[in-house]
Formats: structure tokens, C-alpha cells, sequence
């Protein structure tokens, strides 16, 4: 009996081994290819954004917007809650709106309200509306329901 257990305790300390040997080099490659970015690359990077997009000639505007990028990418680097985050981002937009001029400043709010997520949509809802005919009166019969149907030999 003894040596049963013993044999089981060498397997199960062969699987931890093989485990940590899988685990391992994937763990070093996602960091290796992931890099912590430091609040000056994400200012940079924020700024050379912002100047390409919004075609920023002057030197002045470069450099205080890299300032501005850095100040708030050094804020959310000490705490970032949602909250926090919306603050700093609506704390942002109001020196934005004094550093750029009112053209550049309207299409950056343009830019941001039209602004893709990184992660496409779903391409299936079978929840959605379907959009129905403006000028045709509404006709409640004809609704689709929001509910989902109950499971099947469900009684109410």
C-alpha cells in the first residue's frame, strides 16, 4: 500500500513538473511581446496621434499636449477607478478645448464620437429591432416581442 501512494505522490509531482514547463514559456513570451508601456511612451504615443490626426503644425501645441498626455498617463498610473478615469478624461477635454484651436478641437469631439472599439460587434442579436417604416402608423400586433420564449414544459 505504501508503495501505491508513494507511486501516486511521483506522478502528481511529474505532472506539477510538466505543468510548470508548459506554463513557463508561455508566460515569458506574452511578456516578452507585451511590454509594460511607462506613461511617457502612452503621452507619446497619445500626442503623435493627435498631431497626425488633427494636423498640428506648431511645435508650441506638440509640447503641451505631450505635457497634458503625460500629466494624466501619470494620474491613472497612482489610481485608476471608472470614476477616476471619466474625471481625468472629462478633465482632459477641458484643456484640450483651450490648447487647440476651435476647428482642431471640433474634430477631435467628431473623432471621438465616430471612434471604432478595438473589439468588432457581434455580427448576431437575436434580440434586435428590426427598423419598421417611418411613415406607416405603428401597429402594436405586428411587435416583436422582447422577451425570449420560455424553455420548453415550462407552465406558469
Amino acid at each position: 500500500m505504501a508503495q501505491f501512494l508513494y507511486a501516486i505522490i511521483r506522478m502528481k509531482n511529474l505532472l506539477y513538473i510538466v505543468l510548470f514547463a508548459l506554463v513557463t514559456p508561455v508566460a515569458t513570451s506574452y511578456a516578452q511581446h507585451h511590454p509594460q508601456r511607462t506613461p511617457e511612451d502612452i503621452a507619446r504615443k497619445q500626442t503623435e496621434m493627435m498631431v497626425r490626426e488633427l494636423d498640428i503644425q506648431d511645435s508650441l501645441v506638440r509640447d503641451t499636449l505631450y505635457r497634458m498626455h503625460l500629466k494624466f498617463a501619470l494620474k491613472r498610473t497612482i489610481s485608476n477607478t471608472r470614476a477616476e478615469a471619466m474625471q481625468y478624461m472629462m478633465e482632459a477635454n477641458a484643456e484640450l478645448q483651450h490648447i487647440l484651436t476651435p476647428e482642431q478641437y471640433q474634430q477631435f469631439m467628431n473623432q471621438q464620437v465616430n471612434h471604432t472599439p478595438h473589439r468588432p460587434k457581434p455580427h448576431y442579436n437575436r434580440f434586435a429591432v428590426t427598423p419598421t417604416d417611418s411613415t406607416s402608423p405603428p401597429n402594436d400586433s405586428k411587435q416583436a416581442s422582447h422577451t425570449p420564449p420560455p424553455p420548453p414544459g415550462h407552465q406558469p
